[in-house]
């Protein structure tokens, strides 16, 4: 039998998600999976707060970052550039303003990448499940074979359902 705290390969991590039809059930399959020498760390449980439900979704964060702080750069660059002389001749301020607004939209980008917008056909099923009253165990897992034991065991425990994602975000 693979122990889950294989260690961890060159594989993203993954975040394996069972849903539970009681926060009883679910801390009951918590206990198992610890036993089987998964970390505490590395488990997660979600009872009754919906918006926590779609952490293990993972977040555009990095993305929307450095979209910010492109689009940043290019209205400094074209505030330079369409400014004329007067803008052109303080260098402190066009350096000073051009750094604000690329960390600011950089910062908003990072922000907007964690919104529900742009995942909420997948958000809606585990925020519903929450809703609901059910419970989220959430596992991250770094080894395939970690993977599929975490599978099995909450499969043993009666989770209602078992999701995988590709992040290793949550918990």
């Amino acid at each position: 039998m693979t122990k889950l705290t294989d260690s961890p390969s060159a594989v993203r991590p993954q975040t394996i998600i069972g849903v539970f039809n009681t926060h009883e059930e679910a801390l009951a399959a918590i206990h198992v999976l610890q036993q089987d020498g998964m970390p505490a760390d590395r488990i997660g449980i979600v009872s009754q707060n919906v918006r926590q439900a779609r952490e293990p979704m993972g977040s555009y964060s990095p993305q929307g970052a450095l979209i910010g702080a492109a689009v940043g750069l290019v209205l400094t660059l074209l505030y330079v550039v369409l400014g004329g002389d007067t803008v052109r001749s303080n260098a402190f301020a066009i350096v000073l303003g051009g750094f604000i607004l690329v960390v600011g939209l950089a910062f908003i980008g990072f922000l907007a990448g964690r919104g529900r917008l742009f995942k909420q056909d997948r958000y809606e099923d585990l925020e519903d499940d929450v809703a609901s009253g059910e419970t989220l165990v959430q596992v991250v897992c770094d080894t395939p074979d970690g993977a599929d034991e975490t599978r099995a065991d909450l499969e043993r425990a009666g989770a209602r359902d078992i999701r995988f994602e590709e992040t290793g975000e949550s918990v």
